[in-house]
């Protein structure tokens, strides 16, 4: 057998078991919609009913029934996703004491352990730069960008 033949072979053999492989694992992942379906539909009991253990206390806020009700229901909701964006989005560098940020006297906490819990290597100059970049105190440019979009 030549060597171009057996390389012919060699590749149509590949071929058709790297295509066994890959439609054994397209079968494998393929999701069960009867299961998911099923989910779904016990599901719908917590759109009738989203807080069955938690009874909420009315409060009397003015003396319209229907306000007061309407009041009690806002009062009663989380925050929605788009308010917490809008909050996040108007965060201002003066706000920065609120947080006990590092302009607000209280000194900055360099992390001792990383997120698995093994020891931060502050010899190791990236790592370093890195910490240093993080506690960094950016309120000097923050007040310099607020300030910009003052003058716009």
């Amino acid at each position: 057998m030549s060597s171009k033949s057996f390389v012919k072979l060699l590749r149509k053999i590949i071929k058709e078991e790297v295509q066994g492989a890959v439609r054994e694992v397209l079968n494998e992942q393929r999701p069960n919609h009867n299961h998911i379906i099923e989910h779904g539909m016990n599901l719908s009991h917590v759109t009738e009913n989203p807080m069955p253990n938690a009874p909420i206390a009315k409060k009397q806020f003015t003396k319209n029934s229907m306000l007061n009700d309407l009041l009690n229901e806002t009062a009663a909701a989380p925050p929605s996703q788009e308010a917490m964006d809008w909050s996040a989005s108007n965060f201002k560098s003066e706000m920065s004491n609120t947080f006990n940020m590092p302009n607000s006297g209280t000194p900055n906490v360099v992390p001792t352990t990383g997120i698995n819990g093994e020891a931060v290597n502050m010899s190791n100059e990236s790592v370093a730069s890195t910490v240093n970049a993080m506690t960094k105190d950016y309120s000097a440019l923050m007040k310099a960008i607020d300030k910009k979009k003052m003058n716009r």
